[in-house]
């Protein structure tokens, strides 16, 4: 199975949570659905199109960290857009339209991505992009002023882990056959993501997660095909 390879990192990022829309908090790592918007704007592809020009129901996705896990938390000074500005939205006169919400980034992320399924022209096609350091629209760690870099890693098939342990460099998905040793002196995150979401931006599956805040390896033991090497790096596709 062709994997493509390659970080992003940033000053700050902000994944958030759907169930906190007043004061937003953040996943620790990007999810399958917010990776994908980033490939669709590596390639160009509309916020109406690159769900299904990517195969959003057969693409895998893993995530890994490669700093690790800061927050930082501030108050945002935002404009009331609905009925506080004009047609150029500026500011009514007389008027308080201004508001502080507390919000909750992450500081200098840095991930490293792994992508297997896509079809071989847009797969020869993205990776083409990330060697040469170009995207066709600008790549953000969620939030649009949230200005990501791309660094390319390469290529490399993903080859199944036969039955036992492994070290994964991945965030792992739970799983009945999954057994993680959690190790003490570390703090990990259990959490539950958006793993797969369609054009109408419709999840259709959830996916509870482990990794560790330090972003070093994840140590388990699992069955055959739980886990894969891509290159030096033990993954698990979300």
């Amino acid at each position: 199975m062709r994997t493509l390879v390659f970080e992003v990192s940033g000053e700050y990022g902000q994944f958030k949570k759907p169930y906190s829309p007043m004061s937003p908090v953040s996943y620790p790592l990007p999810p399958p659905p917010a990776v994908l918007g980033m490939l669709g704007a590596i390639l160009g592809y509309g916020k109406d199109q690159y769900a299904q020009r990517l195969g959003w129901e057969r693409v895998r996705i893993a995530v890994g960290l490669r700093a690790p896990v800061r927050l930082f938390r501030a108050a945002l000074n935002l404009l009331q857009t609905k009925t506080g500005t004009d047609g150029f939205f500026r500011p009514l006169a007389g008027q308080n339209v201004h508001t502080q919400v507390p919000f909750e980034f992450l500081r200098r992320p840095h991930f490293r991505v792994y992508v297997a399924g896509l079809a071989e022209p847009v797969a020869d096609d993205l990776a083409e992009r990330l060697r040469a350091g170009r995207s066709a629209y600008t790549v953000s760690l969620g939030l649009a002023p949230c200005l990501a870099e791309l660094a390319w890693v390469g290529e490399w098939p993903a080859q199944a882990l036969p039955t036992g342990e492994w070290a994964a460099d991945t965030a792992i998905p739970v799983q009945a056959q999954t057994i993680i040793h959690y190790e003490e002196g570390r703090h990990y995150h259990r959490l539950r993501i958006p793993a797969a979401m369609d054009g109408e931006r419709i999840v259709h599956r959830y996916q509870e997660i482990v990794l560790a805040e330090d972003g070093h390896p994840v140590r388990g033991q699992s069955e055959e095909g739980s886990c894969y090497g891509v290159g030096a790096d033990t993954v698990a596709f979300l």
